[in-house]
């Protein structure tokens, strides 16, 4: 397993996301950190995470998912928790389409790349990520960062590869660190849980391919994201609304010679 992987008991996906090297030797600092929900974080786990200092929490979740699933960021004095208040769906898209879909290899492709197409203009989605820029562009140089959703890999994914890309990490390496998902998670143990819950609630039956096509990631994926926003810099700058000065401090704060 990657030594990027910090391996926690009750929190899938979590690993840093800094220390890649950046054009002309520098490097991006490593106090980044990404995963999926902190819900069922075990005191030992939060006994770790203290250890990293982290004082800004990026929480990409909607407010119907953070009832179901507190964190106990929230309950941090000196921890900064960044959400959106916009509902999005009535239901979410992915359960209303493992309630619909054939769940075919071809379908869960399908479904993913559109997925990935709108999570950029998602409104919720962009306050976060707004949010979280201007969080980073304004932090002491020891803070530790962790932004997340519920799996850590989509909406997360997008967000990580976003910032790698502006600071000029290399977008072979961007798009290794998005890809670690499938590494990074147990998927031998995960999957059987979740395909004996499809079967259990919705009486289907799904191939360990399938499977693994919806809960991890795929290259297609992020190049659905990319092709969506047709350039990462002018799409910092023009829909999610940043500044260059703001760009600029990230990018002082992050890289390291």
């Amino acid at each position: 397993m990657s030594e990027r992987v910090l391996p926690l008991s009750g929190v899938y996906n979590f690993r840093r996301f800094g220390a890649y090297t950046v054009p002309g030797g520098g490097h991006v600092a490593d106090r980044l950190y990404r995963s999926g929900q902190f819900s069922r974080a075990t005191p030992e786990d939060q006994a770790r995470l203290d250890g990293l200092n982290i004082q800004v929490v990026a929480d990409l979740r909607r407010p119907r998912e953070r009832a179901l699933e507190p964190s106990f960021w929230t309950g941090r004095k000196d921890v900064r928790v960044l959400a959106s208040d916009h509902a999005g769906h009535a239901e979410p898209p992915h359960m209303v389409f493992l309630r619909e879909s054939d769940m075919s290899l071809a379908s869960i492709r399908q479904f993913m790349t559109d997925t990935y197409k709108r999570l950029p203009f998602d409104p919720g989605n962009m306050a976060v990520f707004r949010a979280g820029f201007e969080a980073l562009a304004e932090a002491d140089d020891e803070a530790g960062f962790v932004v997340h959703c519920a799996a850590g890999k989509d909406r997360t994914g997008i967000f990580c590869a976003f910032l790698l890309m502006e600071l000029g990490v290399d977008a072979n390496a961007a798009r290794e660190d998005y890809l670690m998902t499938n590494t990074a998670v147990n998927y031998d143990e995960l999957a059987p849980r979740v395909q004996a819950r499809l079967k259990d609630e919705l009486g289907k039956s799904v191939g360990d391919r399938e499977m693994r096509a919806f809960l991890g990631v795929e290259d297609g994926y992020l190049d659905a994201a990319l092709e969506a926003v047709g350039d990462v810099h002018a799409y910092l700058r023009g829909p999610l609304g940043l500044s260059d000065a703001t760009l600029e401090a990230v990018r002082a704060r992050l890289i390291a010679p």
